[in-house]
């Protein structure tokens, strides 16, 4: 008996399993990117969502920032303690062993400090190593006084008695008096910003005392109030 051929292998080719596969994967790879695109694209919608939460941020920031800057510029406590902080920093800065004190209220902040440090021994003329003390001092000073009426008060102790008044204009508390007041004012401090005094004292020290003013109105009777 004469066997027939397999006509099912007989047509099989090696290479057309190889193109097939070859044809799945590109599609596979197609779908896969397709995939990706869709979820990756941006939606109107999305952008929106986007948009708006970085400008609510944003806002949010600006809204914080003013909220802060009123904060420091106010003449509420938040405001008086930075001026204090900044006031202490620098003196504490230039002079590490100097004494500061607020008083109970917390509205007042004074400094005291050996004459030495700011003058040579018997000398009326400031030492050029304070210049930069007194410029910040300044500074802070004016920009304080922008927000809330405040004075400065230098006072030196005089020695066991204070000077007459003949005794005044050779008294080299005086004189020391004179050029701490004319470093503020050439720093830009107004004249109406500082008052000065003596008291008796063997402590030769100076001080320096920082309040708010009571009244935004002169305190100084005008000339001829009382004719």
């Amino acid at each position: 008996m004469t066997e027939q051929p397999d006509i099912g292998t007989g047509n099989h080719k090696p290479g057309s399993s190889t193109a097939i596969i070859y044809v799945s994967l590109y599609f596979l790879l197609l779908a896969f990117f397709i995939y990706l695109h869709s979820i990756s694209a941006p939606t109107e919608e999305k952008v929106k969502q986007v948009i708006g939460s970085i400008d609510f941020a944003f806002k949010g920031i600006k809204q914080q920032e003013k909220l802060v800057k009123a904060k420091e510029l106010s003449g509420d406590e938040m405001g008086l303690a930075a001026f204090h902080a900044q006031l202490k920093r620098v003196y504490e800065t230039a002079i590490p062993l100097i004494e500061s004190k607020v008083n109970q209220k917390g509205d007042e902040l004074q400094f005291a400090l050996p004459a030495s440090q700011l003058f040579a021994s018997g000398s009326p003329t400031l030492r050029e190593t304070r210049n930069e003390l007194f410029e910040d001092a300044s500074r802070i000073l004016i920009k304080r006084s922008g927000v809330a009426p405040t004075d400065m008060e230098i006072l030196i102790d005089a020695g066991e008695r204070l000077p007459s008044a003949d005794q005044v204009a050779s008294s080299i508390q005086a004189m020391r008096l004179t050029a701490l007041v004319n470093s503020f004012l050439d720093s830009g401090v107004p004249a109406r910003n500082i008052f000065v005094g003596m008291k008796s004292g063997k402590e030769d020290k100076i001080r320096f005392r920082f309040y708010i003013r009571e009244r935004r109105e002169n305190q100084f009777r005008r000339e001829g109030a009382d004719q």
